[in-house]
């Protein structure tokens, strides 16, 4: 079904901010569309015991009762701009241990420095306000030594989804990559794969995503 203009903007709005039962419903499809890049990211963060995991826009967090399940005694912490998001992933994951979400404002990180071992994010970087302040934000909160993990969709394949006009800023590998250089990152290193997804609007398209990592060494 091809949807309108008015609908593709409503649409984009709930994929930057789902709100209410629609918000609820978006997320629902969104984990189904992003299920292989989250576990690709979450697979290439190597995550040990003992680990601090931050994630950002964690959506609804139906994915999170996996990663607290594959490995032992790990914090995961999930902060996201989205009431409606923050509600339904402390619904739930209701009774899973050492998990805990936040509302966050999209541009700051309410945590001391060097608080995580490990963050992810997937998908959400199209919606930075500020990316390069946003990067700072990510490298403070970070432990040397730590890892980062940031999956998204290249514009050479945004450019062709219908909803991506309204309000999303595109990357290509190389501009994500020095936005996080440019911000103290190091041994930054990037993985390409291509799948075929069924997209929010409701059409089969084949895509790549990347998986792009790197590392606070300072």
């Amino acid at each position: 079904m091809k949807l309108s203009e008015t609908e593709l903007e409503q649409l984009a709005q709930q994929l930057r901010c789902p709100d209410g039962n629609e918000g609820i419903k978006v997320a629902e499809m969104m984990n189904f569309t992003n299920s292989n890049i989250i576990s690709k990211t979450i697979d290439n963060l190597q995550v040990k015991p003992h680990d601090t995991l931050l994630e950002i826009g964690p959506g609804n967090a139906s994915h999170v009762k996996d990663i607290v399940s594959i490995v032992d005694s790990i914090n995961y912490y999930g902060i996201d701009i989205s009431e409606t998001m923050v509600a339904e992933a402390k619904k739930l994951n209701m009774g899973v241990s050492n998990v805990l979400f936040m509302l966050s404002d999209g541009a700051t990180i309410p945590f001391n420095d060097n608080y995580f071992s490990k963050i992810f994010t997937v998908n959400t970087i199209y919606f930075w306000n500020n990316p390069a302040q946003y990067a700072k934000e990510i490298y403070r909160v970070l432990k040397q030594g730590g890892k980062l993990n940031i999956g998204f969709i290249p514009k050479s394949t945004m450019q062709h989804i219908p909803f991506a006009r309204y309000g999303f800023t595109l990357y290509d590998t190389e501009t994500v990559s020095n936005i996080l250089k440019n911000n103290g990152f190091t041994d930054c290193t990037a993985i390409t794969e291509t799948e075929l997804v069924k997209s929010n609007s409701g059409e089969d398209i084949e895509r790549e995503f990347v998986i792009l990592s790197a590392i606070k060494n300072k």
